[in-house]
């Protein structure tokens, strides 16, 4: 009898010292998930976009036979939080004239990542997006400040041209940039998005403006006979996870 009480004890011990200290820190709950670390850091110091991994950042370039070039190169990189933007710009063609322009920069976004749904075929060939978002680079009309832009919603035909957009106002918290003369970077908040949830895949495009006249747009193509504007479609973007 004693042998069996003593072999029960030690069966328990064993037990106790394999159990784990806290059951529920098992590697599998929420406690668990990764913190949100925001890989690039909106204060006009762009080395950190160096760090990327180049592979998932859509990059734009302009064409050296496009009709519109102030706008050189653009950058951008997605996760589930935010959109990130980089570009850089031709300071010859968009030096502001205060009280104005102030150097206008529009977004043109196909949020649901559909080629069938929103227009604006007059600066890119997919003509596919339904939100635009009009900001500037120079607030004031003479220094570079933040990107806070108001919200246009695309109420044209389908794959439809001309400036045929209803205003929803601004977005609070939406976007925020920051820059020097030249260089600038930007971003979108994912969870403010005022047409609904951002698609994992979805397009952008992008203009420079000065005196209401675009003088940059990305993407773009060469001019040739069978492409009189030198349109490109939207630049392509994958969401990182």
């Amino acid at each position: 009898m004693k042998k069996y009480f003593l072999l029960a004890a030690m069966a328990a011990v064993a037990l106790v010292a394999c159990k784990p200290a806290n059951p529920d820190d098992e590697g599998d709950g929420p406690d668990d998930e990764k913190e949100y670390v925001q890989p690039i850091k909106i204060d006009g110091n762009f080395d950190d976009w160096s760090k990327l991994d180049a592979s998932k950042v859509a990059t734009a370039k302009c064409n050296p036979d496009a009709a519109k070039n102030a706008l050189k190169i653009v950058k951008v990189y997605a996760d589930e939080v935010y959109v990130f933007v980089y570009f850089e710009w031709d300071k010859e063609q968009t030096n502001p004239v205060p009280d104005v322009d102030h150097v206008p920069f529009h977004c043109y976004i196909n949020g649901d990542g559909k080629a069938d749904t929103g227009g604006y075929g007059d600066e890119f060939s997919d003509a596919c997006s339904e939100l635009m978002l009009e900001g500037f680079i120079y607030p004031d009309g003479t220094a570079v400040g933040s990107y806070e832009p108001g919200c246009h919603k695309w109420i044209g035909d389908t794959h439809g041209t001309g400036w045929t957009w209803e205003e929803l106002g601004a977005v609070a918290g939406l976007c925020a940039g920051a820059g020097v003369p030249g260089k600038y970077e930007f971003y979108i908040a994912r969870e403010l998005y005022p047409l609904g949830k951002l698609a994992d895949n979805f397009s952008i495009g992008f203009d420079i403006q000065l005196d209401w006249e675009s003088v940059g747009v990305l993407p773009n193509a060469a001019v040739t006979d069978d492409n009189p504007g030198g349109l490109a479609p939207s630049l392509q973007i994958t969401t990182v996870k």
